[in-house]
């Protein structure tokens, strides 16, 4: 793991690139800037820990990160899962209260570090960042949205066949044996993203192989006939 602190030049690029950051002025950037703090942490470590009390938020400057939560009687759920670029931990940054979910490295992650006390002040004085602020959470809102009622409405098929057109569009990228998810994920992650056993789930894998829809080379799974999955959407 990385333990070389990152230059100066590279933290202001990683703000200056951030879609929320990318409003900010050079001034006020300069300010956020010197407030800044990075932290590494390892994969499988808790970045944000769910029921804890927050005060700061991270932006991910390397690695990718799992959302998840847990339920009183210790069953966890995953969310969501945030790439290089994205913010974590908007809700406790703005109001203080307790974490709402657990964030875990899924990778050796950086992170930079902006602490609620100087980061309120920005968003006071920029409508702008509050603007993008409130489109993220909405962000936010409707994924969770659309997860609840595709749990409540669809069977196991159309939901992990949604799931897989979402990973595919967004982590996809195309080669000879079809469209192969650049993003790994156990039977485990799959089940939990669509609120499954992972013994349906590994079911539904295994009758799609044999169709020839699909195929899983080194833990990646490639989509041979997403139209097929789409049909089931449909």
């Amino acid at each position: 793991m990385l333990i070389t602190p990152i230059d100066r030049a590279t933290k202001w690029d990683s703000l200056s690139r951030s879609w929320l950051f990318s409003v900010l002025h050079p001034p006020e950037r300069e300010r956020l800037f010197d407030c800044v703090k990075e932290r590494r942490f390892r994969k499988g470590e808790t970045m944000l820990e769910q029921g804890r009390e927050g005060s700061n938020m991270m932006v991910l400057v390397a690695g990718r990160a799992r959302v998840t939560a847990t339920s009183a009687e210790g069953k966890e759920v995953t969310l969501m899962i945030h790439e290089t670029g994205a913010t974590l931990g908007e809700l406790a940054l703005l109001d203080g209260g307790p974490r709402s979910a657990n964030v875990v490295a899924m990778d050796n992650c950086l992170v930079l570090l902006i602490e609620r006390r100087d980061f309120l002040p920005l968003l006071t004085q920029n409508p702008d960042l509050a603007l993008r602020l409130i489109a993220v959470l909405c962000d936010r809102l409707r994924t969770t949205s659309l997860a609840l009622e595709e749990v409540a409405l669809m069977d196991i098929p159309m939901r992990l066949a949604s799931l897989l057109l979402k990973l595919s569009s967004r982590y996809g990228m195309e080669g000879k044996q079809g469209r192969r998810i650049q993003l790994k994920l156990s039977q485990a992650d799959l089940s939990s993203l669509i609120a499954a056993t992972r013994e349906s789930v590994n079911k539904q894998l295994r009758s799609w192989r044999e169709q020839g829809i699909l195929d899983e080379e080194d833990g990646h799974i490639i989509l041979r006939q997403p139209d097929a999955l789409q049909a089931i959407m449909d």
